[in-house]
């Protein structure tokens, strides 16, 4: 099913890294690689948003999303799909990360990447820019080290999305934690 698609998107890859890469990339790239790995930075992002009051909520909704991007892309598709990594096709290919142990489509650090951008879009407005920056280079490392192909990524970003925009519509229908107010005089009601 995949031999066709995974032909043409390797060689997609090789013209993408034979265009970008080089020790700066390498470097930065590896360092969102190890940002992305068990969910880390969303991991301490959430830890963060639960010790601000004014941010608790979106904390809150955060814990959830991860819960249900997590669910769909690794849980369900993975096992579905299961589309072998691009880095399996490249004889000698080595990499100083371990290589992830699941199947390729879709990606689910860039589903995670994209629900977490989704889910603070309208909550935490003053982190659009950088979770937005954020979950770009994180798809961008995942295609560089070979370890998702674009439709994986693509499909990552679009089901993240989705995730991402279910979970807040499920905790403004089911939770009683109603978001902080602030009053003229900038105290929290």
């Amino acid at each position: 099913m995949w031999d066709a698609l995974n032909e043409f998107e390797l060689s997609l890859m090789n013209s993408l890294n034979s265009a970008i890469s080089g020790e700066v990339m390498d470097l930065f790239l590896s360092f969102m690689l190890f940002l992305e790995r068990g969910a880390l930075v969303w991991i301490l992002l959430t830890v963060l948003l639960l010790f601000d009051k004014r941010f608790r909520r979106a904390g809150y909704m955060t814990s959830l999303g991860l819960a249900i991007s997590l669910l769909v892309a690794f849980v369900i598709l993975k096992p579905i799909f299961g589309r072998l990594r691009p880095l399996e096709f490249i004889e000698g290919y080595a990499i100083i990360f371990p290589t992830p142990e699941t199947y390729s489509f879709p990606s689910s650090p860039v589903t995670i990447a994209f629900a977490y951008t989704a889910v603070l879009w309208n909550n935490v407005k003053m982190l659009r820019v950088p979770l937005v920056l954020l979950s770009a280079f994180i798809a961008l490392a995942e295609i560089y080290v070979y370890f998702s192909y674009f439709s994986d990524v693509i499909t990552g970003i679009v089901l993240g999305a989705l995730c991402g925009i279910i979970t807040v519509r499920l905790f403004e229908k089911y939770t009683i934690i109603k978001p902080e107010n602030n009053d003229k005089s900038g105290n929290l009601q």
